[in-house]
């Protein structure tokens, strides 16, 4: 009841906006334009008030109370002095009974495909087609994660190598309206079917615009929701099907379908361009321009996509006139209705077919979880959808065994090409991510991985603290090499060394004990104790690759230790923040920069020294983004990946310039 009532005021606030602004052809452009720029500011007002609460224990719950009280009060005070709605006349000849009857017949089709591919049944199970699984399933994730609230903000794309462009207000949007007690099929769905039959409303006000005739503009949005046969005639362009850029797939007629988004931003643009349209016929105001200037500015990061799919309404549109220009041929009246009418009904049939072969295609069945720590406004308990086959960013993470999430991670690392591993302990996996954070693949039969670093020729050492206490060394692949056990009793951190020596904390002997990329034994140095050289509970170590000195984090002692490659105590300096050991402390040695990184899970930074010991601050992420018992460290250029062992997800902290 809530997302109807957030709905029902941010659509009256767009209506209230779009009179004072536009002219309108008819009722249904009218309320295309509110429903379209209702939802975008007040999307926008919503995530900009979040970012104000951020830092609050409960920050969508604020910010959508804040809009509620905000929205209203605008609402009423608009209302006062809203001038009368300004109709553009004369209108094109025909009936609107017409025009009802195909928005009516284009809204019962918009739903059919829309809701029909995307549903929960009766068991509470999310229900979507086969065929847009591996398209949706991420942008569902995307959108769940705002409504669990896991992920406010997003810096990645559900996807391993897109940003979040254009997707990113109405998936913010979907997993509010989730927050205020729709299911997360709905709240998509909803938003879908209101940004789709908007756009094709739209639609037809720009043809009858264009070309002063209702036909051509009921023609155009037929055209437009089944096109999916004119996309076959650009296979003969010189930027035909083998040579198209993924951004133009607008052409493909699945595409509002799996992307839907796109027609909800297309159809702002469309509110713009109509307004420009009819501009030529009037003097428009400044202020006019400015408010279609901001409706552009709010549709974040253009991208190609948006601007594809204007481009396929206005295609529609120019062959929705070409068949009724041709039915108007007077020469040959019959021959050449009936050309005309062929024509369109084989480009209807085949588009038609092609929805069809989606919406019967099977079903895939998504089980859920319950997860009653977060609540929305309703106080209900949440439901998690676990997508099959979902890409998941090591960003996002989460509590499970699922791809992408963890249970209780312990050691991160990053290979020359800059791809994520974590050691994913009580899964007994390592899992591999790209550098934009997105699952590749896990690799299992670990006995409670804890340390993992990477060599330059891509090799992968992991440390087992279970029963077996070795080090067993993998393939980039992931192919299994070798293990050894010299004597290890609970070994955790890893480094390597610029000789490609392994150095790794047997923290059970308080000792650091170095190996050979072949695993001979070459020194071993440490005991139990305060003293130099001694270690009370060690953690972690790193090697600086410029000096080849050994720093080790003796945390229990509160300190920082060097050594030569051989064990020969050098230095050492205090860590007062670490105080109470974790047992999560970690260093990471950025050679280039001259500085040490060094974390501890009760620690909400890390702190930065330079390498002989010298305090230079702390870096965190960017807000809103805080780091949660933060247990790793890993470097990949200019980025600082932190393992949050609580939240169970990596954050990044960006180095330039810092």
């Amino acid at each position: 009841m809530l997302a109807l009532i957030y709905l029902a005021l941010a659509i009256a606030l767009g209506d209230t906006l779009c009179r004072r602004f536009y002219r309108f052809v008819s009722v249904t452009h009218r309320w295309a334009g509110a429903v379209l720029v209702g939802i975008l500011l007040s999307t926008w007002l919503t995530y900009l008030a979040w970012l104000g609460f951020a830092h609050t224990a409960g920050p969508l719950l604020s910010a959508d109370l804040l809009f509620f009280i905000v929205t209203a009060g605008a609402f009423f005070w608009l209302s006062r002095k809203a001038p009368k709605v300004d109709m553009i006349a004369p209108r094109a000849p025909g009936s609107s009974g017409w025009d009802w009857i195909t928005l009516a017949t284009l809204f019962a089709a918009a739903c059919v495909l829309l809701i029909g591919t995307l549903y929960v049944n009766k068991q509470g199970q999310l229900r979507l087609s086969g065929t847009l699984t591996s398209d949706i399933g991420a942008q569902l994730a995307f959108a769940q994660s705002f409504g669990l609230a896991h992920n406010f903000p997003t810096g990645f794309a559900p996807y391993a190598s897109q940003p979040a462009h254009y997707q990113f207000p109405f998936y913010f949007q979907a997993g509010n309206l989730e927050f205020l007690g729709l299911n997360l099929a709905w709240s998509v769905d909803v938003l879908s079917v209101l940004g789709l039959t908007s756009m094709l409303a739209l639609v037809m006000v720009l043809g009858e615009l264009l070309f002063n005739s209702r036909v051509v503009g009921r023609l155009g949005a037929t055209l437009f929701l089944f096109h999916g046969a004119l996309r076959r005639f650009t296979d003969f362009l010189p930027f035909g099907y083998a040579h198209r850029d993924e951004t133009w797939r607008f052409w493909e007629q699945i595409a509002f379908l799996a992307q839907r988004s796109l027609p909800f931003a297309s159809g702002v643009l469309l509110v713009v361009l109509i307004f420009l349209v009819d501009q030529y016929r009037q003097r428009a105001s400044a202020k006019k321009f400015v408010f279609s200037g901001l409706l552009l500015i709010a549709l974040p990061l253009w991208n190609a996509s948006i601007l594809a799919g204007t481009l396929v309404v206005l295609c529609c549109l120019f062959i929705a006139y070409g068949c009724w220009w041709l039915s108007n041929i007077t020469a040959a009246p019959v021959l050449a209705r009936s050309l005309a009418g062929t024509v369109m009904v084989c480009i209807l049939a085949l588009g038609v077919v092609d929805l069809w072969a989606v919406y019967k295609s099977p079903r895939v069945e998504v089980n859920y979880d319950r997860e009653p720590l977060v609540k929305g406004l309703l106080y209900r308990n949440s439901v998690v959808y676990k997508v099959p086959g979902l890409t998941v960013t090591a960003f996002e993470g989460g509590h499970g065994n699922g791809k992408g999430q963890f249970d209780s991670p312990q050691g991160i690392a990053t290979d020359t090409a800059g791809n994520i591993f974590v050691a994913d302990m009580n899964n007994g996996r390592i899992e591999k991510f790209s550098p934009s954070g997105a699952f590749i693949l896990s690799k299992g039969q670990f006995e409670a991985p804890n340390g993992i670093a990477v060599d330059r020729a891509g090799n992968i050492y992991v440390a087992e603290v279970g029963s077996k206490h070795r080090v067993q060394k993998l393939g980039p692949d992931g192919t299994f090499i070798a293990a050894w056990a010299p004597g290890l009793y609970g070994p955790r951190k890893i480094a390597i060394g610029p000789d490609d020596s392994i150095y790794v904390v047997d923290g059970g002997r308080n000792r650091i004990v170095k190996f050979s990329p072949d695993g001979r034994l070459l020194a071993s140095w440490g005991s139990e104790g305060s003293s130099d050289g001694q270690f009370s509970g060690p953690n972690s170590v790193g090697v600086d690759s410029v000096t080849n000195r050994v720093y080790v984090a003796d945390s229990m002692n509160g300190r920082i230790q060097v050594f030569d490659p051989d064990g020969a105590f050098l230095a050492k300096w205090s860590v007062p923040e670490w105080g109470q050991s974790y047992g999560y402390e970690d260093l990471a040695i950025d050679s280039q920069r001259g500085r040490l990184y060094a974390s501890s899970a009760h620690m909400s930074s890390i702190l930065v020294f330079d390498l002989q010991g010298n305090r230079l601050g702390t870096v965190t992420p960017v807000p809103p983004d805080k780091l949660d018992a933060p247990s790793a460290l890993a470097l990949a250029k200019d980025k600082l990946f932190v393992l949050n062992t609580a939240s169970a997800r990596v954050s990044v902290i960006n180095l330039q310039n810092r």
